[in-house]
């Protein structure tokens, strides 16, 4: 089978919600991250066949943003682009089917990645167009509906982040001070990884004016880090709940962006491969637990790399809540050691389609820092889909 690399990677900071990122349109944010990772590609951007992006909530109107993106970024005309959407694992889809692309020699060169602004994210009227009363005056938060609606409601009910927490939280027996000790740890690592610019290599900086001044925005938003009393503090979201908005990953805009290309392809253009694809885990079930859905995708890429959990040096799991970390953690054995030892999605924020890319592109980086041979990046995602990637580095 034909080898599938990652010749680039690059991602913007994460602006957590109405942060950095806040004033721009979600094909400004994309056309950051595409352009960087193209240009470190150290080829054309002629030379891709197409991009493949993702996004949740289309928030500034362009449907096509891989397209869309790409074409803003001033990148070369030539390149197909479409976008799929997986809500949260939009960015892990793209990658796997740029996989099977790449392995089926369809393409040989596939720009990959999500965006997601949710500063910017709709509000909206329901059939105004044909029918306008009393019954559709109020405004729907796009926000809010997307989580609600990832699964049938009325076959799962209205599962926002908060209500999936308590679930997982009361299947489990975890305590609020439970969650909340697991949330001030991951918050604080995430602080401590920003202000030690451990990610600044993999970060595309840009200009904006702030006030009139030209600003370079670099580093990802300086997530606070409430000690775990501050966190207890907080009311919990549903009644006689335990997740709050502390122990729940904040809203987040970003995007993140990945060059794949077959092994041979890379040769050719002379392209120097950071990592290998080693394999990828889908697995999906009863939207009410994810977790289980989580652990089939990270047993079916570790069968399909042909590795167990003992070799995997890092792993990247998105944190949608802390109680759906510890569920995962709680299956896992040792290897929950390696969960996030800078932080996670409870940290740095939770930009959407982009969350999984940019924990793609960390642990891209994390390898050229000299740091492990083997990760596995995980998103569990709001509809009971799971989706994972293994990498190595080269």
């Amino acid at each position: 089978m034909q080898d599938v690399v990652i010749a680039s990677a690059a991602r913007t900071p994460i602006g957590l919600y109405m942060g950095s990122l806040a004033d721009l349109r979600s094909q400004d944010i994309a056309a950051i991250s595409m352009k960087e990772a193209a240009a470190r590609s150290g080829f054309d951007s002629s030379e891709f066949d197409a991009c493949i992006y993702s996004e949740a909530k289309q928030s500034s109107f362009p449907a096509n943003i891989g397209r869309h993106g790409w074409l803003l970024a001033g990148l070369a005309e030539n390149p197909a682009g479409f976008t799929m959407n997986a809500l949260c694992a939009g960015a892990i889809q793209t990658m796997i089917s740029a996989f099977s692309k790449i392995v089926a020699g369809e393409y040989s060169a596939i720009m990959t990645g999500g965006i997601e602004t949710n500063s910017q994210a709709q509000y909206y009227l329901v059939h105004p167009r044909y029918k306008f009363g009393p019954e559709n005056y109020c405004f729907h938060d796009s926000k809010v509906d997307v989580e609600i609606n990832a699964q049938p409601a009325d076959i799962y009910g209205e599962l926002s982040a908060c209500t999936l927490a308590d679930i997982v939280a009361a299947n489990y027996g975890f305590s609020r001070s439970a969650l909340d000790e697991y949330a001030a740890a991951s918050k604080a690592k995430a602080a401590a990884a920003i202000k030690a610019g451990l990610w600044k290599e993999a970060i595309a900086p840009f200009k904006k004016k702030v006030k009139k001044v030209e600003v370079e925005i670099n580093a990802d938003d300086a997530a606070k880090a409430p000690g775990f009393e501050q966190l207890m503090e907080l009311a919990a979201a549903n009644p006689n709940g335990t997740a709050s908005t502390g122990n729940v990953a904040p809203l987040a805009d970003g995007s993140a962006s990945i060059a794949m290309l077959s092994a041979d392809r890379a040769r050719a253009l002379g392209a120097k491969p950071l990592a290998r694809v080693l394999g990828f885990g889908v697995a999906a079930g009863n939207p009410r637990l994810l977790e289980l859905a989580t652990v089939k995708a990270i047993e079916k890429a570790l069968k399909m790399a042909g590795k167990s959990l003992d070799n995997i040096d890092f792993i990247e799991l998105h944190e949608p809540s802390a109680a759906y970390a510890l569920a995962v953690m709680s299956k896992l054995g040792s290897a929950a050691q390696k969960v996030n030892i800078d932080g996670g999605t409870l940290g740095y924020g939770h930009a959407g389609a982009a969350t999984g890319g940019a924990l793609v592109v960390n642990m891209v980086q994390r390898f050229q820092n000299g740091q492990g041979q083997l990760g596995l990046v995980n998103v569990g995602a709001l509809g009971g889909q799971s989706l994972t990637v293994i990498l190595e580095k080269i």
